[in-house]
């Protein structure tokens, strides 16, 4: 005998579980990209901090980065947990950050709001409501909502500041450096008449290149070693966004829930809003780890070129390596970011791992590179 009900039943749940199947490969498929896109961005950002333009396309390289990302965040988080250290030093960060410092604050303030509401909901829910109840909560509502808006644009704007900042390996104006090395270059071949060199230039404000920020990041004669002081600012920033996101779903939430009366406009102004917000952080979080997340010390190497019998480099940094050529950074040469081809390369010897963000001398007005730290009588050679 048929049963019509039976097959329906059946038919029923099997179109249930194709929509639920479907409804999971979107939100998989939304974050894989999101993922990617974190990797692929935070590349293209590294590369033109470092380098001043993206770098070529590799797949495997954008993963490498996503992972990277994924890794840092989570051990800046681990940090936060069992580091006292470290969470004394996010502090000293966070007050020394006026932006981050008004993020906090305003986010804290939308906060309050949110709980003075929570409360006046609470407890007047079997209360008759008149028309001045609801003019404060309205008017509450709106004050969350600016607080939570301004902690986000005091957010985006230390993002932005990061955003600017490229070609950090390359700190004085290309005029200055082209002057320098075809007048003076033949001049200075020893180490110790090169780094002379290197430290008047340095020491001139006028020289240094625009794209170079005010922070202390990215000074190629920075006293102290700035990976800590990078890793606090992303740490701080990754933690205040999402304390921005969560404020401002928050009061999306509640703002659905009071206004009831005109919940559909509500909804639409609260979708966007939050859209744009995620959008926007996924996009900076992919920038403030290509510029501030990932380390940047680098192999200090010495290369012998050409044939066996030539003498090895002076040092300089292995910035990255491929099958076909190398990436190195010769600072004592003024500043030259340089693609060695593999078929020049001979040997290569390691010496340490620096960051070319350091001054390595502890004396007022004196400039140590930290590649050139120890060593005297070597001729800086031409590449």
């Amino acid at each position: 005998m048929y049963n019509h009900s039976q097959l329906t039943s059946w038919q029923d749940a099997f179109v249930t579980f194709i929509q639920r199947l479907m409804h999971l490969l979107k939100i998989s498929s939304v974050i894989v990209i999101a993922l990617y896109a974190i990797g692929r961005w935070s590349r293209m950002e590294h590369g033109r901090l470092l380098l001043g333009h993206a770098p070529v396309n590799s797949l495997e390289a954008d993963i490498q980065f996503t992972l990277d990302a994924i890794t840092a965040v989570s051990a800046s988080l681990a940090r936060l947990v069992t580091d006292a250290g470290f969470r004394v030093g996010l502090l000293e960060s966070l007050l020394k950050e006026a932006s981050l410092m008004w993020c906090f604050s305003a986010c804290l303030a939308s906060l309050a709001i949110v709980g003075v509401l929570a409360v006046l909901i609470w407890g007047h829910r079997h209360s008759f409501l008149d028309r001045t109840y609801f003019r404060v909560l309205d008017l509450l509502l709106v004050a969350g909502a600016v607080c939570a808006l301004a902690g986000y644009f005091c957010l985006m704007s230390l993002e932005a500041e990061v955003f600017d900042i490229k070609a950090v390996l390359q700190p004085v104006k290309p005029e200055v450096l082209a002057e320098s090395m075809q007048s003076r270059a033949g001049d200075f071949r020893k180490m110790e008449n090169r780094v002379h060199l290197l430290q008047r230039l340095l020491a001139n404000p006028s020289n240094m290149a625009e794209h170079m920020t005010r922070r202390p990041w990215f000074k190629p004669d920075a006293d102290g070693d700035q990976e800590g002081p990078r890793e606090q600012i992303f740490t701080l920033a990754v933690l205040l966004a999402v304390l921005v996101a969560g404020t401002i779903l928050t009061i999306r939430s509640l703002a659905r829930s009071c206004r009831k009366d005109d919940n559909n406009a509500l909804k639409r102004l609260g979708r966007t809003v939050w859209v744009i917000v995620i959008t926007s952080q996924v996009f900076m979080l992919s920038t403030l780890y290509g510029k501030l997340g990932r380390s940047l010390v680098f192999p200090v190497v010495t290369l012998r070129l050409d044939s066996p019998e030539t003498a090895p480099t002076h040092p300089v940094f292995l910035l990255a390596e491929d099958e076909r050529q190398l990436i190195i950074y010769d600072r004592l040469n003024f500043f030259q970011i340089m693609h060695v081809p593999k078929t020049r390369l001979v040997s290569m010897g390691a010496l340490l791992q620096e960051t070319p963000f350091r001054n390595r001398s502890h004396e007022l007005g004196e400039f140590i590179p930290g590649e050139a730290a120890g060593m005297k009588n070597i001729q800086v050679s031409t590449l």
